[in-house]
């Protein structure tokens, strides 16, 4: 949610939020919205278009590969050097022009050697963008390669343009994002979003760095590697950091209230020593997934947690330098479970987003939270060039007996309610007894002394 100059508020989501429902070939996200003069709720419904997902995993044998030849000559980008031959074109796996002796990409594909390499049309939105002002989000340096009044194409190497990376067992998967550059003309419509992911395999990814080197030497590319950056997420045993659980020791067992000692770093051996780490943003969240809590927010302790996780610093106790690893505690907490109410036991599992920088961008673990908006939003934007990874660590069990449990702040305010009814219970029963011992005590003495009269009496 975002309020804009003109006093309006925009609302943004991803495709895949909590509360996203897809209809047909729209995206429905449902909103209550309440005008602050009447107390009446009113029911909208946001809609877009289903995004495209040029998820084509690319694949030598069988063929045909995924993409398209049949590509409009004014659209087609080329490939490879400008005399590279029929044979060397197909191994690149481009399309062949014999007519006019042209090595061009297939069309929204995943390229063998690396890129992306997918088209966007006006009219894909309504209203329709303009192509030329297509950008990658964050990105202005990467614009299309070719722009007509009606086409954008791109073509982008999946390591570069701030590409997001995920690893799943073999696969890596690549993710861009499209977005109209903003111009003082772009008022009247809602923003535009594509998000665009190729998929390889790691043989895939050896096969286009060979690709990359076929035409080397005739049409030699800018000075650049790719390859696999693996960042690692640890629990050390202690403070010092000197050792740290296994994963055969997974889940691993702590108690509640006691710190849990976090090290996030680019896996050894690295790949340039230049490259550097910074840890962003860092949530936990249970094995059922009912909740989820944030540990750390643009590099900052969350503070809305009364036992705030330390800020990341590297090996030496550092912010403010250049650093493979960084390092933080988290307090270990437990879930509240929705049905019981009570700490839930299920397994814990934490997760952190981290940029990979070079040695021209500033990355200093530095805690953007207290500095002012301007400065925030300006490190924010050097930020997204460099490469994004999300790690994860887990799972783990918190509070699994009942000396762990109560230490829970929780379970103490529930345990002292407890005694505190059932000692004002006791009490109260005590008195009722004083209370009835007295007065049996009062008509005893009555009757007897109205016993004693009567025999005086008589």
């Amino acid at each position: 949610m975002g309020r804009e100059k003109n006093k309006s508020l925009s609302f943004y989501s991803r495709y895949d939020s909590c509360y996203a429902q897809i209809e047909g070939s729209k995206v429905v996200i449902p909103l209550q919205v309440q005008l602050k003069i009447e107390d009446q709720w009113f029911r909208v419904n946001i809609s877009c278009p289903l995004i495209k997902r040029y998820s084509e995993r690319t694949r030598l044998i069988p063929t045909p590969l995924p993409g398209n030849c049949d590509t409009d000559r004014a659209l087609r980008v080329d490939c490879g050097h400008q005399t590279i031959s029929s044979d060397a074109c197909y191994k690149l796996g481009c399309c062949y022009d014999a007519h006019d002796f042209i090595c061009y990409y297939r069309l929204n594909a995943c390229s063998l050697d690396g890129h992306f390499v997918f088209s966007v049309k006006a009219t894909d939105t309504d209203p329709p963008v303009t192509p030329s002002s297509l950008i990658i989000k964050d990105q202005p340096q990467c614009f299309p390669v070719v722009s007509t009044r009606d086409t954008a194409v791109f073509k982008i190497g999946v390591m570069d343009c701030g590409a997001k990376m995920k690893v799943d067992g073999d696969v890596l998967t690549y993710e861009v994002e499209v977005e109209e550059q903003h111009t003082e003309s772009i008022t009247k419509h809602s923003p535009f979003s594509l998000q665009v992911l190729c998929e390889y395999t790691s043989s895939d990814l050896k096969r286009a760095a060979d690709l990359r080197s076929l035409h080397a030497v005739t049409n030699p590319p800018p000075v650049a590697a790719l390859g696999t950056i693996r960042v690692q997420m640890r629990i050390a045993t202690d403070a010092s950091f000197t050792s740290f659980f296994h994963e055969e020791q997974l889940p691993l067992t702590l108690p509640l209230r006691t710190a849990a000692y976090v090290e996030v770093s680019i896996a050894q051996p690295s790949p340039d020593p230049i490259l550097s780490l910074r840890v962003r943003d860092c949530f936990a969240y249970p094995a059922s997934r009912h909740s989820v809590w944030t540990l750390l927010y643009d590099g900052c302790p969350n503070p809305l947690d009364n036992m705030r996780s330390s800020a990341p610093v590297d090996n030496q106790g550092k912010t403010t330098s250049h650093s493979q690893v960084r390092r933080f505690d988290v307090k270990t907490f437990a879930f509240l479970d929705p049905h019981t109410g009570h700490p839930s036991v299920e397994e814990m599992y934490f997760y952190c987003w981290v940029e990979i920088c070079t040695d021209n961008v500033d990355c200093t673990q530095s805690c953007a939270i207290i500095s002012s908006e301007g400065e925030r939003q300006r490190r924010g934007t050097m930020s997204e060039s460099n490469q994004v990874q999300l790690v994860s660590l887990g799972p783990l069990l918190l509070g699994q007996n009942n000396t762990e449990l109560e230490d829970n702040p929780c379970v103490k305010q529930s345990t002292m309610f407890q005694v505190t009814v059932y000692t004002l219970s006791g009490v109260g029963a005590a008195l009722l007894l004083i209370l009835l011992f007295t007065v049996w005590s009062n008509i005893t003495k009555v009757s007897q002394d109205r016993n004693r009269d009567m025999r005086c009496t008589g």
